[in-house]
């Protein structure tokens, strides 16, 4: 199966189209949850490979809230690892039961599955207990991490655990804001509307 732009873009679009069929809230343990749009969030990451803020080859993704992992699942194609952390165990245990039926999926319509570089995990993510594990199993500590994701939740915490803890030059991708942007001491804005959705902020840690 021949790799080309155009094959990769109708297979997020497959993926994207795949997981608006699924429920995208769920009530858990921790309260109401809701995942980005698939879409939207397609464009923003065409937009920081576009600009090499992430590469194929290099890039640890880390998505601080990853629900059911459709936003891991996705990256999973713009990126070397994509790791998930989710606090409510009911949403993450969705994802094996999504991921096996999308693989068989994309192989019918012969697209290119995930190529076994997701990695999720159940826990808290401000938790040294949690990123123990990740460094377990897949040998990245916290300070390896390219780029750090959040849909809101607990956006402003994540920022001061960012600053306080990630390397220079660490990513954070804000998703769900679109007139206010928030500020966070240490972290200074990169691009305030990524690809033109009006629905994410990127931000880098400065020192």
């Amino acid at each position: 199966m021949k790799s080309t732009p155009e094959r990769l873009d109708q297979t997020l679009s497959f993926i994207a189209s795949f997981y608006d069929k699924c429920k995208v809230g769920c009530e858990g343990f921790e309260g109401y949850r809701k995942s980005a749009d698939l879409v939207k969030f397609i464009q923003c990451a065409g937009e920081l490979k576009t600009l090499r803020f992430i590469d194929r080859r290099r890039t640890v993704f880390m998505d601080l809230g990853c629900a059911d992992g459709r936003v891991n699942v996705l990256m999973s194609y713009f990126v070397k690892k994509s790791i998930g952390i989710e606090i409510d165990p009911d949403i993450l245990g969705e994802y094996q039961s999504h991921a096996a039926e999308l693989d068989l999926l994309l192989k019918e319509n012969q697209l290119a599955a995930p190529l076994g570089n997701v990695f999720l995990f159940a826990g808290n993510s401000l938790e040294n207990e949690t990123f123990r594990r990740i460094r377990i199993s897949t040998g990245v500590n916290f300070k390896d991490v390219d780029i750090f994701y959040t849909y809101i939740t607990l956006h402003d915490v994540f920022a001061e655990k960012i600053v306080a803890e990630a390397k220079n030059g660490a990513l954070y991708l804000v998703y769900g804001f679109s007139k206010i942007l928030p500020r966070y001491e240490g972290l200074k804005i990169l691009l305030a509307d990524v690809a033109s959705q009006g629905i994410a902020i990127l931000y880098e840690k400065t020192g």
